[in-house]
């Protein structure tokens, strides 16, 4: 069976047995940010062992895509290990059935649906697991001595759910492993486990008990890529149909095939087409760093086996053997190639600027590459320490991790200590209640003050100040949207709030300055928010909520927010996508919005445990810290984020919403930029100004102005065409007409001409005129400091264009055309060309 018939059969075995088939989940968590992917078949389904979320049927099944980034080092050196796989699962999450069922289904599918003889198969169980053992036995063809306890058979995580699991082995044969007749599985490489039944039917308490679960559960796992070359009658995974075309391709593509690279690029590969499939691009941090690490190792190992195909290549290649399951592959494709053809890129410059230093430091070290060294060629060079321990170990060095650690844990001590923050020795500074979510005005006290980066009690006219209130409506900035500002009125002075910020959780500072009197620590003040700047500003928070789940919608659900800037003017929001939308996306996009604009969504918040927020779906970022409790904002039931931002009431409150841009910010990066509200109402009056003035302009209507703009282009085009037309003619008649041409004689013909010339387009033309004349020679035509060098093919092989030209000054070109700039007096620069062509 092929490794897409095996997963079939195994999805349709449960199907027909009343379990619901669910689609894997995308790599990147949804319900746990902390966990860069997911790893394992179940933990998609978490929130419905935990009860968080009623699954959508008692029985599921699933084919999960998984990666296991710990597993990167040990890839191709074992025959079993893989970071991308797709693990196939069945899971009873609600107790619908036990063992009593789980066991006899799984029997069923392995020794029917897959046709595996008994006798090369082995059962292991938990020592305690008598349960288990009797069904076993009850099991078509089983026997006692096809039965092993091990203790290593119980599943848990310390305090909580867990218990015993029960494992599924297959038998190499005694020629595999260790030869001794009484092997058991989990001695030596003779048997391989493919399939593990985990039964979580106790609640482990912090004294040691083991409380029965009211409702024990069942979750199960096979790796497809172990069965796939176990029924395929293959040594190990790489030989397996779901990875040996990429394992050929490498190899077919290879000046010197090794068999540790081969599987290395084919994993690494797949494994990256994937992650990219998923929204996930190449960065110095988290989920893209491992996927950036997965590339440029698959770049060493191309590097290093000579591969003359394009890593990319390996990707589609990818594409075209899993697209019929995971059909998310094919629209992406071009995506995915573009993203591993940059990435490679820029990775063969790092490559080449430091391998120069890297020999120089292997060579320069006994056995062992410092620390220091090691660091050098990382924040230098931008050589990872994997691929500097890689290296050492090719030519049989260690590397000092441990130093490479320390001068890294330095540097960041260094840059913290430069980093200008006013607020860096400030210590105990005090904390504000926020109220600005329900009020723009608060009645409040003035608890602190800083006036020149020091604590003050009191601070007159014209002092730049920093104030902390025991209350305020201050937005501080975070989150992407801007800080608030206003004014602080007291008895005796008022403070103009230019600024909010947030020097440490709960600290809210308001800087700005004294504008009359004086104000003093201790005094009663009201806090008053700019309300009109404060709306527009929430106007445009809310409409980036709206954005999010609209850009979701139209490109895919792998669409993450990855920053924001919010203003009152205009809003940005930037997302991973390797290629710009189109504009008709962006339309589809902007009038999602005004949809829901117009349909009046009423904001609802909630504070609830943050497991259970992102449980129930609301919308995070990945890389953000959240607190154990978290705020929850809502409009309608369409979109839900975990914001601490300000909002609208109403959808209807944000007004018109126009994309202005869609640009790249970085590679795979894309910003979006647009206005709401005032902002663009004022945008949509000021362009239809404009446009109203140019189409006056143009002596038309604005509806018939790009008709207009076009006629005129094709107009000036026409003129220019005329204009050069006519200047060639110029040129050939001030050139046949003599004008003063020489042809002086040497090793060959040779002129040198100055002639009145624009730029290096004019002098190339009369080069060539010159050289139509001349037929075979050397041409040079100069115009003040410019000049052009022209070699008549028949005399390339002896007088190179670019060489002559670095006589004559600075300059470079082909064989057959150079130019430059002279260098020196011209007179200098001519004796020097005319003594090398005599």
């Amino acid at each position: 069976m092929t490794g897409n018939e095996i997963r079939r059969r195994f999805l349709e075995h449960f199907a027909s047995r009343e379990h619901q088939i669910l689609p894997s989940a995308p790599l990147v968590p949804q319900a746990d940010p902390s966990t860069l992917f997911i790893s394992a078949g179940m933990q998609p389904l978490q929130p419905y062992y935990l009860g968080l979320r009623r699954p959508p049927a008692p029985r599921l099944v699933t084919c999960q895509k998984c990666l296991r980034t710990g597993d990167i080092d040990e890839v191709g050196k074992t025959d079993r290990h893989n970071t991308f796989f797709e693990m196939l699962g069945n899971f009873a999450p609600t107790g619908d059935y036990f063992k009593e069922t789980a066991i006899p289904l799984a029997w069923d599918l392995v020794t029917k649906g897959f046709d595996m003889p008994v006798d090369r198969l082995r059962v292991t169980i938990h020592p305690s697991d008598d349960q288990a053992h009797e069904i076993w036995m009850q099991q078509p063809g089983m026997k006692a001595e096809l039965i092993t306890r091990l203790d290593d058979n119980w599943w848990g995580l310390g305090l909580g759910p867990c218990g015993p699991d029960s494992e599924i082995w297959w038998d190499r044969g005694k020629e595999a492993g260790c030869g001794r007749d009484d092997c058991i599985p989990d001695h030596c490489d003779r048997f391989t486990e493919f399939w593990n039944l985990v039964f979580p039917q106790y609640d482990q308490q912090p004294d040691g008990s083991l409380v029965p679960l009211e409702r024990p559960a069942i979750d199960t796992g096979m790796g497809l890529e172990r069965i796939s070359y176990i029924l395929q009658g293959k040594s190990n995974i790489f030989e397996a149909d779901i990875l040996a075309p990429l394992v050929d391709f490498v190899r077919e593509s290879s000046a010197k095939p090794v068999t540790l690279s081969e599987r290395i690029i084919a994993d690494h590969m797949r494994a990256a087409t994937f992650v990219i499939a998923d929204g996930v691009v190449p960065s110095n941090e988290g989920r893209g760093y491992v996927l950036r690490r997965l590339i440029r190792r698959s770049a060493v190992h191309a590097r290093r086996v000579g591969l003359s195909a394009a890593l990319s290549q390996a990707a589609a290649l990818t594409v075209s053997m899993f697209r019929d399951h995971y059909t998310e592959l094919v629209p992406r494709e071009r995506q995915i190639k573009e993203v591993v053809d940059n990435e490679t890129e820029r990775f063969a410059r790092t490559l080449e600027q430091g391998m120069e230093q890297f020999e120089k430091v292997a060579a320069k070290h006994g056995n062992t590459i410092p620390g220091s060294e090691a660091f050098r060629l990382h924040d230098t060079f931008g050589f990872p320490l994997e691929l500097t321990q890689e290296l050492a170990s090719e030519r049989g060095l260690q590397v000092d991790e441990a130093g490479f650690k320390a001068a890294m844990a330095a540097q960041k001590e260094r840059s913290r200590r430069e980093l200008p923050n006013r607020w860096v020795l400030a210590k105990n500074l005090p904390k504000s209640g926020f109220t600005g979510y329900t009020e723009l005005t608060t009645k409040t006290s003035i608890v602190a003050l800083r006036k020149d980066g020091q604590p003050s009690d009191q601070a007159g006219e014209g002092d730049e100040v920093e104030v902390f209130l025991e209350r305020t409506p201050f937005y501080a900035e975070s989150g992407g949207q801007i800080g608030d500002t206003g004014t602080i009125t007291t008895e005796s002075g008022r403070v103009r709030v230019e600024d909010t910020q947030k020097p440490a959780d709960g600290v809210i500072a308001h800087i700005g300055s004294v504008v009359t009197g004086e104000v003093k620590v201790g005094e009663a003040a009201t806090a008053a928010v700019d309300v009109p700047r404060r709306r527009q500003i929430a106007r445009h928070h809310s409409a980036t909520h709206l954005l999010h789940r609209a850009l979701r919608e139209t490109l895919g659900e792998s669409v993450q927010q990855k920053g924001s800037w919010v203003g009152p003017d205009h809003t940005t929001f930037d997302i991973p996508f390797n290629r710009a939308i189109t504009d008709e996306e962006l339309k589809r996009i902007n009038r999602r919005v005004m949809e829901k604009v117009r349909e009046a969504l009423s904001f609802h918040e909630s504070h609830k445990p943050y497991k259970e927020a992102v449980a129930e779906g609301a919308m995070h970022l990945f890389e953000e810290k959240y607190g154990d409790v978290v705020r929850v904002v809502c409009f309608g039931d369409w979109t839900c984020e975990l914001c601490g931002g300000t909002h609208v009431a109403n959808t209807a409150d944000i007004g018109p919403a126009v994309i202005v841009s869609e640009s790249s910010i970085g590679s795979g990066l894309r910003r979006i930029d647009m206005v709401v509200g005032e902002a663009a109402d004022e945008l949509v009056w000021r362009e239809r100004k404009l446009l109203a003035e140019l189409a006056r302009s143009f002596n038309t209507g604005p509806e018939r102005l790009p008709e207009r703009v076009e006629s005129l282009r094709s107009q000036l085009k026409d003129a220019e065409r005329r204009l050069k037309a006519l200047s060639e003619q110029l040129r050939s008649a001030k050139v046949k007409g003599g004008d003063g041409l020489a042809v002086k004689t040497g090793k060959v013909p040779f002129v040198i001409e100055t002639v009145d010339a624009s730029n290096q387009e004019e002098l190339a033309a009369y080069a060539d005129r010159y050289l139509e004349l001349v037929k075979t020679g050397v041409v040079t035509v100069v115009a003040g400091d410019q000049f052009v060098i022209k070699v008549s093919k028949d005399l390339t092989p002896e007088y190179d264009a670019a060489r002559l030209a670095a006589l004559l000054g600075k300059g470079g070109g082909r064989p057959q055309l150079a130019r430059g700039t002279l260098k020196g007096s011209p007179e200098e620069a001519f004796k020097r060309l005319e003594q090398a062509l005599t």
